[in-house]
Order: structure tokens, then C-alpha cells, then sequence
């Protein structure tokens, strides 16, 4: 006799943005592949990309930008580094298939960490599910991954200097790819001769602005098992967390110290992907009288709020 037809949906309930500029308050390293270093030039670099900003228009003047080469933090980089940080706040397990790399994952057909509904890995993401395996041997297993079980929920963007400090470089007349970084001599020291083996590393100057957005899927799934709470205060621990330490390399030796700024939390009804109609992109620090804020801290206080309004909004 032949197995029951299965039937699994997923309804998408809102898309939350928490838009943002990062500034690195110290050099920032996120090192370019070595393929791609110039000949001659500095032993590591960080890397760039030809970005085009076209025109940019700020108090009435127009700016005429086009393609500029610009430093960028890969969005896989700022995710891995935010994941990282909350799996040892968290003390998740680690795993390893080779005893060399120890990770945190979810991965059910390797029976690693298989609670569904540990937010870490719902929001940030976990290999594959093979079903039909799962099917044959695990009927509990799979009437749970049915009732909980949906795609990642973080998605972020690479970041890219903003507009802003574009247009600052244009007034000063140096929009180029030296205007973003610095030159920085290290040297390791033999401990026996004391003879010293110099190395020059190009690295983002302190104080580039980046613009970005950390975007975040809601399900229907979510806000029945009442996970939505625990996906923000996560994600908001992280980019503290992250604040806290460093990000790039080099980090222990003063590299990576980061600050977010400009923060605002936006929700993105299902009826606006409908319609296009910007009534339904919700500014929802605005609803609760919060301007734009530099501060985590107080997002975190006030997370039930924030929570609330978004729950509020997507049942009205």
C-alpha cells in the first residue's frame, strides 16, 4: 500500500528590514583573495569592487559619480561573523566531520542539533532536509519538521559605502580608491635573534561610512509557535555582540571596531509585493515614537514594543 500524499505550506507573513550605516572606528581588514593582489603591491589587502553610484543628488547639488572603486564588507562575511558570536553566546553544540573544523549546524541526517525550533539556526539558516529519506525511517521526525520546518529567515546584503560619504569625498575632491585606506607596516620578531620580518597590509581607514540591511522573512509558522520575539532580540544581540568586539581580521590586535548607526526597523506587509503601495512599508520605530538611533541598548529595552507593533501590524 502505498504511503499517504504529504502536504506541507508556508505562508509569508512580512518581510522586517533593519537598515542601518556601519562605521569602523578602527582600520578594517576583510582580506582580499591573493589571486587578485596587485604585483608589487601590499603583502594583504582588503577587498574592493567597481561599484557605480550614478548620479547622486544631496541639498540640491547634483553629483555626477558613476563607477568608483570602493572597499565593501561581503554580506557572507558580517552574517558569519554575527552567527558565530551568538553560537558562543549561546553555548550552541559544536560538530565537526573531521575532527579539524568545529562548527554549529543543524543538520538532520547527521543527527546534529536537530530542534526545530532552535531559533539560531531558523533564522540564520541549516542545510538541506532530505524528506524523503526522513519519510522511511522516522515518522515522529517527520510530522515535526511538517509543523515547523521553513527556509531561512536572515538574508544580508554586502555593504557599500554610503551615499553620504561619497558625496563628502566628492567636496573634498578625492574620490578614489586611495582616499578609503591606509598603509600599515607590521613586523614579526624572530624571539631568539630578535630579527624582524616586516609586512605592509592595506586596510579600510577608520571611519567609512557603509550602508546596509539585515532583512528578516516572517511565516505564518513564526508567529504560531511565537518565535518572532526571539529572531529580533537575537539578531539585535548580535549586531551588539559584534559592536562589542571586532569584525575582519586582525581583530585582537585593535583591527575591526565597528559601530551602527542610523538604525530604523521597517515592515514590509504582504499586500505591498501585491501592489507595490508604500502603506504598507510600516516604519516601525516611527509608530512608537523612537527616531533613528545609534543605540542598540535601547532597542533591546524596548524590544517587547517593537515586537508588539510588528505582531499588531501583520494581524491588522
Amino acid at each position: 500500500m502505498m504511503s499517504p500524499e504529504l502536504h506541507i505550506k508556508r505562508k509569508l507573513i512580512g518581510v522586517i528590514e533593519v537598515r542601518f550605516k556601519l562605521v569602523n572606528r578602527t582600520g578594517l581588514l576583510i582580506r582580499s583573495p591573493l589571486a587578485k593582489a596587485t604585483i608589487g603591491g601590499a603583502d594583504i589587502q582588503p577587498m574592493f569592487i567597481v561599484k557605480n553610484y550614478g548620479k547622486i543628488i544631496k541639498d540640491k547639488q547634483v553629483y555626477e559619480i558613476g563607477e568608483i572603486e570602493v572597499p565593501y564588507i561581503p554580506g557572507s562575511s558580517l552574517k558569519g561573523r554575527i552567527r558565530s558570536l551568538l553560537e558562543i553566546y549561546e553555548g550552541a553544540p559544536l560538530y565537526s566531520s573531521d575532527n579539524e573544523i568545529f562548527i554549529h549546524v543543524r543538520d538532520i541526517a547527521k543527527n546534529w542539533c536537530t530542534d526545530l525550533e532552535h531559533s539560531l539556526d531558523n533564522l540564520f539558516g541549516s542545510p538541506s532536509v532530505d524528506l524523503s529519506k526522513i519519510i522511511k525511517e522516522n515518522k515522529e521526525l517527520t510530522n515535526e519538521i511538517l509543523e515547523k520546518y521553513a527556509p531561512t529567515r536572515l538574508i544580508v546584503e554586502d555593504l557599500y559605502p554610503s551615499e553620504d560619504y561619497v558625496v563628502k569625498l566628492a567636496d573634498k575632491g578625492m574620490l578614489t580608491k586611495e582616499a578609503f585606506i591606509e598603509e600599515k607596516t607590521e613586523n614579526t620578531i624572530d624571539r631568539i635573534t630578535s630579527a624582524a620580518n616586516p609586512r605592509t597590509i592595506l586596510r579600510v581607514k577608520p571611519d567609512v561610512e557603509f550602508k546596509g540591511n539585515f532583512k528578516m522573512l516572517l511565516y505564518d509558522v513564526d508567529q504560531k509557535l511565537g518565535k518572532i520575539k526571539e529572531y529580533i532580540e537575537l539578531l539585535l544581540t548580535g549586531m551588539k555582540l559584534l559592536e562589542d568586539t571586532y569584525l575582519g581580521g586582525s581583530g585582537s590586535r585593535g583591527y575591526g571596531r565597528v559601530k551602527f548607526k542610523n538604525i530604523s526597523i521597517i515592515l514590509k506587509k504582504p499586500e505591498y509585493y501585491k501592489t507595490g503601495s508604500e502603506e504598507y512599508i510600516i516604519d516601525i520605530l516611527e509608530k512608537l515614537k523612537i527616531d533613528r538611533t545609534d543605540s542598540i541598548e535601547l532597542l533591546l529595552s524596548r524590544k517587547d514594543e517593537i515586537v508588539n507593533e510588528i505582531l499588531n501590524e501583520i494581524k491588522g
